[in-house]
């Protein structure tokens, strides 16, 4: 049997084509820099980073330059917005780096874990990091614990400046000082003392969105009325979505507040924020600057949107056209929905139609009915009672404003608040008491009292409630008061505010016949529906009939009116 033998092949080192000589291969080497913010010391120290390493790198003659990867104002915990560092670690993938110089552990990532899953993954593919502060290699492994607590001090120290960070900005909260960038805040611009003043032609932006949305329009439907009358937003662009409408209704700062800490950052490495429900304390500043809505009117806002979000009608809110929402099938029930015959034809007309606009398939025998012939119903009708009692109109407005006075409603709200707020403090005062003294824990009486006050509160929030409804609808009523008087003045067409003023609902007996039901009230479809068989056994106020000479449609209708029997 032959001896076992051990024969060393060593390293090929490169040759170059032509030369007799064999040199050494030449490591392809690159520097990673990064600064976190954008102050004037850190961007020298960004600047000096990358002339040191450029220089260093061309001048050693056993290295060849590859690049110089640099992120300016992004953060070391996370590696997800440090293009440059991703790009750098792309090349390294593909083979084009042998060597990464960097400044310090805290340059190259302060998350140690990604710090370490990086120097592992870049050691597998044999490309070397070198760390300069703190002398460190990373091929050998035995350096990994004292990566570990290299970069785990690092990671300490980004919590650091995190917490300081959070700490300033809520002693800037608390003390009331802000900074509210204007640049592209619709309505406001900054004087040159730096305060917050309104730019007026841009104002006049906000309170139409404000009035839009009180009329009814949805935010999609505002968005496209913005952009199709050339409207600009607070980047001077002619671009509007649905959640920019949205935003501009629900930011406190057009009545002049400011609710401070609305987000908040909860995790460090990652950065990622969230809405604050709760996690950190909030401030809200009154009165901080000029306002462009009144603080009854944003309240109004608010509480629609509320109702908009919880209610099913949303037909009710969702259109500009003035019968959509309003117009309900005697045989099923359903609210009649738009619909196009002869689309994009000259004979294309809009119609109204119960067939194909639930998800439940209902079988009904009733035929669409011409839109444009019912809106000349409903104009000749308002114009009738008009002419008929000349009165019925005023005294509806009347009515409506009498039993929905603005002063009245806000003073009660402010009641309610303050018995609220009262009950709260009367709440406090017993767990405080409970918690005084053991042998309170378990007092019937304690407890019994406290489950009072618990119900007392639920009540008295459902009368705050059922006030700032009736607040909501006191603003509605009273543009529909002033659709409607421009309408009988004949200075608008008909619009859906007018209509509503007067007709809550309208039945379909046919397509050749109508039911126009009139209505101080707002009356849900539910209870409608429910009582659809009914009302058309009411003596009508007055029979009529109109036909559109344009495409011979004819449609009979009957007025009635109706109340709280439906409720």
């Amino acid at each position: 049997m032959n001896e076992r033998k051990v024969i060393r092949i060593e390293a090929t080192p490169a040759f170059i084509p032509g030369n007799a000589d064999v040199i050494p291969k030449k490591r392809r080497v690159c520097a990673y820099a990064r600064v976190s913010t954008d102050s004037t010391d850190q961007l020298n120290s960004y600047n000096a980073q990358i002339t040191e390493y450029t220089k260093r790198i061309q001048e050693n003659k056993d290295w060849d330059f590859v690049d110089l990867y640099a992120d300016e104002g992004t953060s070391g915990t996370s590696t997800k917005k440090r293009v440059n560092f991703l790009r750098m670690l792309e090349d390294a993938r593909n083979g084009k780096i042998d060597l990464i110089l960097t400044k310090s552990l805290s340059r190259f990532a302060r998350n140690t874990v990604d710090c370490l899953s990086i120097i592992q993954e870049l050691r597998l593919i044999n490309v070397e990091v070198f760390f300069e502060k703190e002398n460190l290699s990373s091929t050998d492994s035995k350096v990994d614990l004292m990566l570990t607590i290299f970069s785990s001090i690092a990671q300490e120290e980004a919590r650091n400046i995190s917490e300081n960070v959070k700490w300033g900005i809520r002693k800037r909260y608390k003390e009331g000082t802000i900074r509210i960038n204007t640049s592209r805040f619709l309505g406001y611009d900054k004087d040159a003392h730096g305060k917050i003043i309104v730019n007026d032609s841009e104002a006049k932006v906000v309170k139409m969105i404000y009035n839009l949305y009180i009329s009814g329009m949805s935010y999609r439907e505002i968005a496209k009325h913005l952009i199709d009358n050339n409207f600009k937003n607070g980047r001077k662009e002619v671009v509007w979505h649905p959640a920019n409408i949205m935003n501009i209704l629900k930011n406190e700062k057009y009545m002049g507040d400011v609710l401070l800490q609305k987000r908040v950052t909860l995790d460090y490495l990652s950065h990622k924020s969230v809405i604050n429900t709760g996690q950190a304390p909030q401030y809200y500043i009154e009165n901080n600057h000029e306002a462009i809505i009144s603080k009854e009117l944003f309240d109004v806002v608010q509480q629609m949107t509320k109702v908009r979000s919880t209610s099913n009608e949303s037909s009710r809110y969702g259109n500009q056209f003035p019968l959509s929402g309003i117009v309900h099938c005697s045989c099923c029930g359903r609210v009649l929905n738009r619909n196009y015959y002869n689309y994009r034809t000259e004979n294309e007309r809009v119609v109204l139609t119960c067939k194909n606009t639930s998800k439940k398939k209902i079988k009904c025998n009733n035929l669409p009915i011409d839109n444009e012939t019912l809106e000349m119903v409903c104009s000749d009708a308002l114009l009738k009672l008009e002419i008929i009692n000349p009165t019925l109109v005023a005294q509806i407005s009347h009515t409506v404003i009498k039993n929905l006075d603005s002063s009245q409603i806000i003073d009660s709200i402010e009641l309610k608040q303050r018995q609220i707020n009262q009950v709260e403090d009367e709440i406090k005062g017993l767990i405080n008491l409970r918690i005084s003294d053991v042998s309170n824990q378990n007092d019937k009486y304690l407890v019994k009292a406290f489950e009072d006050k618990k119900q007392e509160i639920e009540d008295l929030q459902y009368e705050l409630e059922q006030f700032k409804n009736q607040l909501a609808s006191l603003h509605i009523n009273n543009k529909r008061i002033q659709k409607l008087q421009e309408f009988l003045q004949k200075t608008k067409s008909l619009s859906r505010d007018a209509l509503l003023l007067i007709f809550k609902k309208i039945i379909q007996i046919s397509n050749q016949e109508v039911i126009l039901c009139m209505s101080n009230l707002d009356i849900s479809s539910k209870d409608f529906t429910d009582k659809i068989e009914v009302l058309r056994s009411y003596d009508s106020l007055f029979d009529s009939s109109i036909k559109n000479e344009k495409n011979g449609f004819q449609i009979k209708y009957s007025v009635i009116e109706i109340g709280d029997e439906l409720i």
